[in-house]
């Protein structure tokens, strides 16, 4: 088998528009895996909102959560490897964002969502990702200082059209100190800087013993990137993002017509 592993986004990928994964993508991935292949999950969610779906494909072994931050066992539910923003980074961050006036914004710390008070935008999110937000009262900027939280991840939601700007602008500021990256057209997430997807898909094989050459990467949006350039394999589905199809090697078919499924019977019988 050329392709020994497969990495697959979960949102706008392996999950459709109607928030579920088709029969199609699921009994191709089980024949994948009976005839020896590797299928992981590479997502930007907390694990406590990618735990039910990966279980319930029967996944075992590693899940990439926080946009790369994190590594945890799916049996087990144990963390394998994680790495947090600083305390202070964070804090500074948030306040700038919060400065802003037009983001909406939440943190990821132990596994655990937070948002400063209820929102549209929140429950939309939270609804989608079948998640309880912790409100805690205050800015988060001053929770996360009061409690020296080490967050996994910062997300800052705005209007669509303002989404890249924010993005380069604040990447420029936080040039050093965090990875910047749109999971969204409205999403910009920040998590410690060197993490990426990528990053994590190498840590992965390295478990495995597995050659980039080996694997495939598949994803639609900006997050996607790192690991999609760093497959011998990286594919694009039809409605990603079009800085993700520039930097494809292959488009497929879009996630509301079973991208996965797709992608072994073209790439992975032999």
């Amino acid at each position: 088998m050329k392709y020994k592993a497969i990495f697959s986004d979960f949102d706008g990928t392996l999950y459709s528009d109607n928030f579920e994964v088709s029969q199609k993508n699921i009994d191709a991935i089980h024949d994948y895996e009976a005839r020896g292949g590797k299928f992981f999950v590479a997502t930007g969610r907390l694990f406590q909102a990618i735990y039910p779906h990966v279980s319930a494909l029967g996944l075992k072994g590693e899940v990439i959560v926080y946009q790369g931050g994190g590594i945890f066992d799916i049996e087990s539910k144990k963390v394998l490897w994680q790495q947090t923003i600083d305390n202070d980074i964070a804090v500074d961050c948030l306040r700038k964002l919060e400065g802003e006036g037009k983001t909406v914004e939440m943190v990821y710390i132990d596994d655990v969502c937070y948002g400063t008070k209820p929102h549209a935008a929140i429950d939309m999110f939270c609804n989608i990702c079948k998640i309880e937000c912790v409100f805690v009262g205050e800015k988060l900027s001053d929770y996360v200082k009061r409690t020296g939280a080490r967050p996994n991840k910062l997300l800052a939601m705005v209007d669509k059209n303002d989404a890249l700007a924010l993005a380069e602008k604040y990447r420029a500021a936080y040039d050093k100190k965090l990875a910047l990256m749109r999971s969204q057209p409205f999403m910009v997430e920040f998590t410690a800087y060197g993490l990426s997807k990528g990053a994590a898909v190498e840590k992965v094989c390295a478990m495995h013993g597995l050659k980039r050459e080996e694997i495939i990467c598949v994803g639609d949006a900006d997050n996607d990137i790192p690991m999609i350039e760093y497959a011998g394999l990286g594919i694009a589905v039809m409605n990603a993002m079009q800085t993700t199809k520039d930097k494809a090697d292959v488009i497929g078919v879009s996630n509301n017509h079973d991208a996965i499924a797709w992608i072994i019977e073209n790439y992975c019988k032999d």
